[in-house]
């Protein structure tokens, strides 16, 4: 965070009352952000007056570091609280704790997107890519657009469609996509144009779904090395955790005969991505699910007879009358 405090980006006293988008139906829809009946088209898009400047309008706020969402106004370029406020005046994050089922600036996402593709985002699954149309194609298009983007994260790609005059601008984080998405929306690249910036729909190539699901792959193993941190683990500790599964893949180049020569390696520079086992010898000295235990898993399922309850019928006392005292 950087030691000055955050700016205040709007005076409230410089805003007249009368600042306030026209009324062009007779109910305001509060989930779209219109009035109901109004035209929706990108052509009567305004450009906003307020942006933010990321580099001279961040600073400390009373917003807790790491755990509060960051303030979506100053992203609009339009918080008029400045240190007070109690949300992060920043950038968002990769350290950040967030809620998944909330965005970086705590909004609770949805089930399905909305039918224009704005709002908050999906549930299921994130996004990373933005779609966003209203520019003037030109020759130096993927500069501009790169130049304007890259302020809120770092861009894994952006695809421009001369053609349709649209592009598509991919993220590394989804939170910095969620940023961008709201502070490059109704803003300009040049003196005229007004950008629409929403959610793309899934590409559907395979490749780039390929690429998508290889993506979600490593931020989780960057999740996991995050949470287990610089702490050197036991060998009982590794040869429980991913030696106890039999058949498991493992460990490329390395032969482990039995556990015995786990205590040979050198666990603190142990990178378990690139680190495969293979070749194990001696599953039977394993001891998560042994030999013993397996044997006794099979036992359960293997359905027992049913008990066949004989009758014990007692001898008859003989040469006994029933009318003898």
């Amino acid at each position: 965070m950087s030691g000055k405090p955050a700016r205040l980006q709007v005076d409230p006293d410089s805003i007249p009352d009368d600042d306030r988008p026209p009324q062009s139906g007779h109910t305001f829809n509060i989930w779209y952000l219109k009035w109901a009946g109004g035209d929706s088209s990108t052509k009567n898009y305004v450009r906003l007056k307020f942006r933010v400047d990321v580099k001279r309008d961040s600073g400390y706020t009373k917003g807790v570091e790491h755990q509060s969402p960051i303030c979506l106004f100053f992203a609009r370029g339009c918080c008029y609280r400045g240190k007070k406020c109690p949300y992060l005046h920043r950038l968002p994050s990769d350290r950040d704790q967030r809620i998944p089922t909330q965005d970086c600036f705590g909004r609770d996402k949805t089930a399905d997107y909305r039918d224009d593709m704005g709002g908050v985002g999906l549930l299921a699954r994130p996004n990373r890519t933005l779609y966003v149309s209203g520019i003037h194609m030109n020759d130096h298009i993927e500069e501009i657009l790169s130049s304007n983007f890259l302020e809120f994260g770092s861009i894994d790609k952006i695809k421009v469609l001369h053609g349709k005059g649209c592009a598509f601008v991919s993220y590394r984080l989804e939170a910095e996509a969620q940023f961008a998405k709201e502070a490059m929306d109704a803003q300009g690249l040049g003196e005229n144009d007004v950008l629409s910036v929403k959610w793309a729909n899934e590409d559907p190539n395979p490749n780039a779904q390929e690429d998508a699901k290889r993506i979600l792959e490593e931020a989780a193993m960057e999740t996991v090395k995050s949470l287990l941190g610089n702490k050197k683990m036991k060998p009982d500790s590794l040869r429980d955790k991913y030696l106890g599964l039999k058949g498991m893949k493992g460990l490329k180049g390395l032969s482990v005969k039995g556990p015995k020569d786990l205590t040979s390696l050198n666990l603190e520079y142990l990178d378990l991505e690139t680190v495969h086992l293979s070749n194990i010898s001696h599953p039977e000295s394993i001891e998560i699910l042994d030999a013993s235990r397996l044997a006794a898993l099979k036992k359960i399922r293997i359905p027992k007879p049913l008990p066949v309850f004989k009758t014990i019928q007692k001898p008859i006392l003989a040469e006994y009358a029933s009318d003898d005292d």
